[in-house]
């Protein structure tokens, strides 16, 4: 945060930015308009408003740059929280809202990373409700020993045994709402008899959609 001495140096800077163009305006007299006082200040706070665009700043007054501004959005779980944003402002921030993050494989990634062959990776997205996983995920599950996607009533019923559906689902779709870390342990559907152990993290892409994305492996410890 800026100390006290650069806060006013700033705004000084502001208010001799804003100066030096209602000089060059209406000079050292009073703009002849019914209201001058009321002329003044509306041509002050337009003068002030257009520096801040100009210096790509969303507020003048906290220093919110576009930049910033458009990566918060980029967060926002719900789709809807850009459509908040005035139309003009939406149009200016479009381009520079970063790209979706894309993990292909966390085997490798994350603190409780399980780095083994036997991983398997997959993908929730929230927004069209499906799982798509890699062949070493389709074969933990009973589903074949190649990559595939489901929706996820589908995939509960082909890979996820029926006393613990519920639980699986209602962790995913908490992640996907709450932002928090995934880790759920599940068996597998009959004929299998596999208990997995699967963990994941939630990302938000530009446009608002949600993906909790992760890896899966047989718990060796399982009894």
């Amino acid at each position: 945060m800026p100390d006290a001495l650069s806060r006013e140096h700033h705004l000084r800077r502001r208010a001799e930015r804003v100066r030096v163009v209602l000089e060059a305006l209406w000079g050292d007299q009073l703009p002849d308009a019914p209201d001058p006082v009321l002329t003044v200040l509306v041509d002050t706070v337009a003068v002030d408003d257009q520096h801040g665009v100009q210096d790509q700043l969303v507020v003048q007054g906290d220093g919110l740059s576009l930049q910033a501004l458009a990566a918060v959005l980029a967060d926002a779980r719900s789709s809807a929280t850009p459509a908040l944003v005035p139309p003009d402002l939406r149009a200016r921030l479009a381009g520079l809202r970063p790209a979706a993050e894309r993990v292909v494989d966390l085997r490798a990634t994350g603190e409780v990373a399980l780095p083994s062959e036997a991983t398997g990776a997959w993908e929730y997205d929230a927004r069209e409700g499906t799982v798509s996983w890699d062949a070493r995920g389709g074969a933990l599950c009973g589903l074949g020993d190649h990559p595939g996607v489901a929706a996820l009533p589908e995939w509960l019923r082909r890979g996820v045994h029926e006393q613990d559906r519920s639980l699986v689902a209602a962790a995913l779709r908490s992640s996907a709402a709450t932002g928090r870390p995934y880790d759920v342990r599940f068996r597998v559907a009959p004929p299998g008899r596999a208990v997995v152990l699967a963990r994941g993290r939630v990302l938000t892409g530009p446009g608002g959609g949600v993906r909790v994305l992760g890896f899966a492996a047989e718990d060796a410890g399982a009894g």
